[in-house]
This record gives structure tokens, sequence and C-alpha cells, in this order.
């Protein structure tokens, strides 16, 4: 590595304090080869203290109350980028017209109406999504705090020195992961302002995540138990291999990473035996817990390092995670929910699921239709184009009939050109001839070549 003297002159020139003294910290982490290696033998999943079950949880009280000081939060920095979108992930259209952000705002309306409350949506965005989401805000009646997370330099693969802003230009720069909401309320006096208003609670999650919604028995739970910090986690399936989970060692509830996991034990992390629940990043905390923390300095999160490749050059970044900071905060707990809470829009297969029929939008919120008799979601797998946005808007100019779908494979040129139904196992490949599913027909376990 370069020469610590000359990497904080470099910093000094083009990161203000205390953003500076923050990348500092974190490169210093990652120069020392982060001392916190585990001792995979004396980690385990959380005894019943530490990770409790949603259905052991008391039935809500006090509502009006509690309600009265949350604060409903969202991780907002990301762009579309999966699906072929340049814009904010948030601002796609996802059901009935509706973006994420007009679901979040909707939920959060009818919570404030319900319990005569003024709970105010927190959204933290990146430099990347700043602009438009600000755009949406000024456009709506609840009350909204958006603010940007910091922005940090790349660091040369080889040298791990930043590189030059003036050769790279808004390429030298990323938003260092989720983790960074600590010091961005803390720095621009957004915690200090929430607490003093009378808001302490705050629940926080992806602005992707469809089924992270206010519920007022956790609300109940984090009062009535004083509970300082609490992550969500559901059980794992085959899908949720690589997600992050919770472990006990030494009497403490921590969050671990697969990036973190030596490589001998990925096959073991990635099972369900070892941990048989991930973590959905639906996050409780208690705001002036944090805070009192946060004067004692900042929370010592475990650094990421995401290796990029930018115009042809390897970089890398270093990221932190929101929910590492359960490591930073005592008597923290682990709560098993169910699937529901946990229903995030990372691809067009995503989307198709959620924008059919076999979801039901009641009150800015996803439901399962109770018409779908097979209780597990059908298998979508998309080839290209139909994985970015614009190829999948063009095939599916009406959402088919999925509720006895079990699989869909398809790829290549595609047109559904009206209302159609979906049955059992389906496969259409067009990408030698273009397939165009007429309106009105029914597919029943069809394979298609074009």
């Amino acid at each position: 590595m370069q020469n610590d003297q000359e990497i904080e002159n470099i910093l000094s020139r083009i990161l203000p304090s205390p953003q500076r003294e923050q990348f500092g910290r974190m490169l210093s982490q990652l120069q020392k080869g982060d001392g916190k290696s585990l001792d995979w033998a004396s980690i385990h999943s959380p005894n019943d203290s530490m990770q409790v079950d949603y259905h052991s949880l008391d039935e809500a009280s006090n509502c009006t109350e509690n309600f009265s000081r949350l604060v409903v939060g969202k991780l907002n920095g990301g762009l579309g980028t999966s699906m072929g979108c340049l814009g904010p992930k948030s601002l796609i259209q996802v059901k009935e017209g509706k973006t994420f952000l007009d679901l979040i705002v909707e939920q959060v309306s009818i919570l404030n109406n319900k319990w005569g409350g003024d709970i105010p949506l927190l959204l933290m965005n990146s430099f990347y999504t700043h602009e438009e989401t600000s755009a949406f805000v000024d456009s709506c009646s609840l009350p909204i705090i958006t603010f940007k997370q910091n922005i940090f330099p790349r660091l040369n693969a080889k040298t791990f020195k930043p590189v030059s802003p003036d050769e790279w230009g808004e390429n030298a720069w990323y938003p260092p992961g989720h983790g960074d909401f600590y010091n961005c309320i803390q720095q621009q006096g957004i915690l200090k302002q929430l607490i003093e208003s009378g808001k302490d609670i705050l629940f926080i999650s992806n602005a992707d995540n469809l089924g992270a919604v206010a519920d007022p028995k956790i609300l109940s739970y984090m009062i009535e138990k004083e509970i300082p910090f609490l992550i969500e986690v559901t059980p794992k399936t085959p899908s949720d291999v690589k997600g992050g989970t919770l472990y006990e060692q030494n009497g403490k509830l921590k969050l671990l990473e697969i990036a973190q996991v030596p490589k001998e034990h990925i096959e073991e992390f990635c099972s369900q035996e070892k941990f048989s629940v991930f973590n959905t990043n639906n996050i409780w905390m208690n705001l002036a817990v944090i805070e009192e923390r946060l004067k004692k300095g900042p929370l010592d999160l475990n650094v990421i390092v995401n290796h990029k490749t930018i115009d042809g050059q390897p970089v890398v970044q270093l990221e932190t995670a929101i929910g590492s900071a359960i490591d930073c905060i005592d008597n923290a707990v682990g709560l098993c929910v169910s699937r529901d809470r946990f229903m995030p829009v990372k691809k067009t297969e995503d989307l198709l699921l959620v924008q059919s029929n076999i979801f039901n939008l009641e009150e800015g919120r996803l439901v399962r239709n109770v018409k779908r008799n097979n209780p597990h979601l059908p298998e979508i797998k998309f080839g290209q184009p139909l994985d970015q946005l614009d190829a999948f808007n063009k095939c599916f100019t009406t959402i088919p009939d999925l509720l006895n779908l079990e699989s869909l494979e398809a790829s290549g040129q595609i047109c559904f050109k009206g209302a159609t139904s979906l049955k059992g196992e389906i496969k259409l490949n067009g990408k030698n001839k273009s397939i165009h599913i007429e309106n009105g027909r029914l597919l029943n376990d069809e394979s298609i070549e074009g």
C-alpha cells in the first residue's frame, strides 16, 4: 500500500472533515487486515432470548401514543441498474402505475390517518438519487426529511491510493454503503432534530422492499421491552443463501455477512443448517440510545471491501452496512418474521410477480391473493433481453394471469398481446424467432420455441 502520509495528504485535498476522518478509519481497518478475525467454531445461531419469534409478541397496545414516537425511514440510494434503469430505483413503477415511493408515502399517510399521528418519512439518498427524489418530495404533502449521504473516493485496486477526481471526474466517487446512515444523521443534525421533536423510534428498511411496513406489534415490543436495536430476520430459502445472518458469540448478538466468512466455510454459511435465517435489513432502533452511543465516538462498523471495474480500471470501494451497528449496541435483539415482510424487487422477475394478480394492493402494501392455492411463489427466470426494464415493459404490455403458474423461463423476443393466462411450467425461447402470445390465450405446461 502507499505511504500513510501520502494518502493522508491526498485525502486532505479532496475530503472535508469529519468525512476525512471517517474514511481514514475505514482505510485503516482495511490496512490492518481487519483484526476482527472470526473464530468459526465459537459462533452459532442465537438463543431464544436474543432471537425471538414474531408470534410470541404480545398484541399491540397504546398504539396512538406509540406511533406518535415513530419515524419511518427508507434507504433510497440505489439505482435500477440491475434492470437497465439509470434513475432512482424507487421511482420505477411497480404496481397499478405507482412507484415504490408512491406506495411508501401511501403507507405512512394511512398510518397517520389511522392513529392521528404525524409520522415523518426519512429518506437517505445518494448523490445518484438525491436530485430526482427531491423533485418527487416537493410534490408530497406528507412530512418528508431527505438527506444525502457522504461521498468517498474510490481506491486504485493495486495501490489502494485514492483515484484522482481531476482525472476520473464523477467516477472518482461512490456512496459508502448504508452504514453511513449513523454518521450522516449525526453530522447533519437530523438525529438531534428528531429526538427533540419526540420521535425516538425509527423503523428503517430498503426502499425496494415492498413488505417492509411499520408493524404495531413490533413497535409496541420495542417500547415496552425497551429494546435498543432490533433486526428482522426470516427463514432461509435456497435463493437466500448469500444473505447476511445473525449469530451469537460470547453472549453477544452480531451480524455476519458473506464477505466476512472464511473461504473454507462459505458452503456451511450458505446452507440452511448452521444458520437457518437471514437478514431482511428491516431494522428498528431507539434513536436516544444511538445518540448516547455516538457521543462516545463513531460506531466501529465492519468494513466491506467491494471490488469494481470502472471504465476498464479495477477499483476498490470501502463500504459499511447499517445492520452491523448491532455489534456495537448492547441488548440488541433479532426478530424472526414471516416471509411477507421481505419482498424486495431486485430484478424484472420480481417485478413480474408483484405486478401480477398473485398480489393485491391494499392500503399501499402488497397482500398475497388468497385465490392462489400454492403457498410458494412461481419460479421465474428471464434471459436477455427480458432482464432489462425496457424489454420487459414491451413484452408484458398486459401482465398475464399467474395464479396457477409454477415456473416460467423466458428469453429473447417475446410479446404478450393482451390478457393471457399461464399455468403449470412454461418455457418460452424467442432467441431465434419472436414469439407472440395472442389475447385470451392459455398456456398450460407448454414449451414454445420461436
